[in-house]
């Protein structure tokens, strides 16, 4: 399954959007922002501070895409952004943390 631009949040003001009146559900290393969409598919955005390593922060935003995904197909008429703060220490193991804690929160989409 690919990951076409129309899947994507990609403008200021769509994210901004997330931050007005979204559902957030907070999981133990990353912020996941839900709002509904009139779109036919789900969308993604994903921010990462930039302060986290280059090569951490590109294998995180690798994970969070695939297993949007392997997903995206039951998410239908929702926008997610998923944030991971800078508060968060970001190494090796952090990308599969996340993974795994999308994955569940992702099994049912109405537990948002």
């Amino acid at each position: 399954m690919d990951f076409p631009k129309s899947a994507r949040v990609r403008k200021r003001f769509e994210y901004l959007r997330f931050f007005e009146g979204s559902n957030v559900k907070r999981l133990g290393s990353c912020t996941l922002f839900q709002i509904r969409t009139r779109a036919d598919g789900a969308r993604l955005g994903i921010t990462v501070k930039a302060r986290v390593n280059s090569v951490y922060r590109n294998k995180l935003k690798r994970q969070i895409r695939e297993v949007f995904r392997l997903k995206r197909v039951g998410l239908n008429g929702w926008d997610y952004n998923v944030v991971v703060p800078g508060s968060i220490r970001v190494d090796h193991t952090t990308p599969g943390r996340v993974r795994k804690q999308l994955e569940n929160a992702w099994k049912n989409e109405d537990s948002i």
